[in-house]
């Protein structure tokens, strides 16, 4: 049985509350993917039911959260949300609207130059530029950085905002899956790395970061910003837009 849907613009407050909330729903981060850049707008397509997941996901988020005016904020966007669910006798006799534009978003896509730091021969580089939603979480960009590489994301990893800079506890920025899995954080000022949009980690084209996959192995890479534009049309992410160089095999043989 085929789902309705329906169509609308968000401004760029809306979209990062949605995206704040992608881990509550997993539903969501299709509909984040699939959102379209358009004129001043940001067009995010949902199934019915996947609306109403968010607006539960919005809701819960707006009871848990200590800021008054984020909780203003979500409710609000609640309030909006549910006038287009109850549009849903109307999509069912009219087919699917699409709501006017609104002020959101120009820029949804950060393009990443990803570059092997420890592994490669002196005078090879093996290096990837990754283009990913500006609104997906940090894990998200872990996942597209091991993937261009040809790696498996299985193990835990740590993102470091001091790329000339051991990866140690005394880093002053630190984002970590420790925090999110429930053990122990490297260092108490620690945060997370799923609920952290690439947007906020990475706020300004030139922020490098370090990463590091796998404690044990320890695969190490330099990250940093190079855009951030609008999404192209047609364009599915994440995706490796050049690579350079071969990298190494995760598990090499024995």
């Amino acid at each position: 049985m085929k789902r309705s849907a329906i169509s609308f613009l968000v401004t760029p407050d809306e979209f990062k509350l949605i995206a704040g909330v992608q881990h509550l729903e997993p539903g969501l981060c299709e509909v984040i993917d699939r959102a379209k850049a358009e004129e001043g707008g940001l067009l995010l397509r949902f199934d019915y039911e996947d609306l109403e997941e968010c607006l539960g996901a919005l809701a819960f988020e707006a009871n848990h959260t200590k800021s008054a005016k984020k909780e203003a904020r979500l409710h609000a966007l609640c309030e909006r949300l549910e006038r287009y669910s109850r549009l849903r006798d109307h999509v069912r006799q009219h087919g699917r609207p699409v709501m006017d534009k609104k002020d959101a978003p120009k820029f949804a896509v950060s393009v990443f130059e990803v570059r092997m730091l420890q592994y490669p021969p002196e005078g090879v580089d093996v290096v990837r530029t990754v283009a990913v939603s500006s609104f997906r979480s940090l894990y998200h960009l872990a996942e597209a950085i091991i993937k261009s590489v040809g790696f498996k994301l299985d193990h835990c990893f740590a993102f470091y905002g001091d790329p000339a800079a051991h990866p140690t506890s005394k880093q002053a920025e630190i984002y970590e899956l420790f925090v999110d899995i429930g053990e122990a954080p490297s260092a108490p000022h620690a945060k997370g790395v799923k609920n952290v949009l690439i947007s906020a980690a990475f706020p300004v084209v030139g922020k490098k970061m370090f990463f590091m996959f796998d404690y044990g192995d320890d695969w190490r890479f330099s990250v940093e910003l190079k855009e951030v534009r609008a999404i192209l049309p047609g364009q599915k992410l994440p995706v490796v837009l050049q690579s350079k160089g071969k990298a190494p095999k995760q598990y090499p043989p024995v």
